[in-house]
């Protein structure tokens, strides 16, 4: 899997630069069952808008029983081992990195692998209605690859579930002849290396380039409030030169001038 980007990420810290709020966010991933193979990206720091940018490659090698259409799970302990069979399930979750306590949950997702939801085209059609109603399923044994936006659902015992972030995320199915002749690194790493992602360096903004930061900070924080602003800037500059010129218009009309 391929962790491409994430949007709508809940903002549950401070920005020291802006007072604005943020997040520092990371995903991690694993296979139900082979929690000891979980993954998880760096962390997209200080982000304004919910969005984080990671092109980060998580690669979970497991045993499929095909008869069965199950993930085999192989235990070992002193003495033994045993194989448990059990549905594929990949688990997606969502953090908000702190340095100083617990990370902060911020939602997850389980995709079962031969039955998942399909993932929508935008981050705009991500929505929980989309989630937990629709019946639009892959089989990843069947299609082999799918991309796309999935949520990210909090559903906790006080709260009704909300989407509290998206991902956008690539599945690949290999086998491991396939993985062998198309190998493929962790992370960022070679082979078959990703490009860094496109992150801006929030603490050089001000000093390097200060108006486009402003720009960045402002902009993407307020836009609406701005456009609102512009709107009655414009409908209060129209009703003053209305009403600074009403007065000479009706003693106009009053002289008949």
């Amino acid at each position: 899997m391929i962790i491409w980007n994430t949007e709508d990420v809940e903002l549950g810290d401070i920005n020291i630069l802006t007072g604005q709020p943020c997040a520092d966010i990371y995903v991690k991933g694993w296979l139900e069952g082979l929690k000891h193979q979980a993954q998880q990206t760096d962390v997209h720091g200080s982000s304004l808008t919910g969005e984080g940018n990671f092109n980060w490659r998580f690669i979970f090698p497991f045993k499929y029983h095909k008869a069965e259409d199950k993930v085999v799970i192989i235990k070992k302990s002193l003495f033994t081992t045993t194989e448990e069979k059990m549905p594929g399930r990949l688990v997606l979750h969502c953090y908000d990195s702190d340095a100083l306590s617990s990370d902060d949950f911020i939602g997850d997702i389980t995709l079962q692998l031969n039955s998942c939801l399909k993932p929508t085209k935008t981050s705009k059609e991500c929505k929980l209605e989309t989630a937990l109603e629709n019946e639009d399923r892959f089989d990843i044994f069947k299609k082999k690859t799918m991309r796309g936006w999935w949520p990210f659902i909090l559903d906790t015992e006080d709260e009704e579930p909300k989407v509290n972030g998206k991902v956008d995320a690539e599945l690949q199915l290999l086998t491991a002849q396939e993985s062998e002749e198309k190998p493929a690194g962790k992370g960022r790493n070679d082979p078959d290396a990703l490009p860094p992602p496109n992150r801006p360096d929030l603490a050089m903004e001000w000093m390097m380039n200060p108006l486009k930061a402003f720009r960045y900070f402002l902009w993407e924080q307020y836009k609406f409030c701005l456009a609102k602003f512009v709107v009655l800037a414009v409908i209060g500059a129209i009703m003053g030169l209305f009403f600074y010129s009403m007065p000479g218009f009706i003693v106009k009309k009053m002289f008949g001038a």
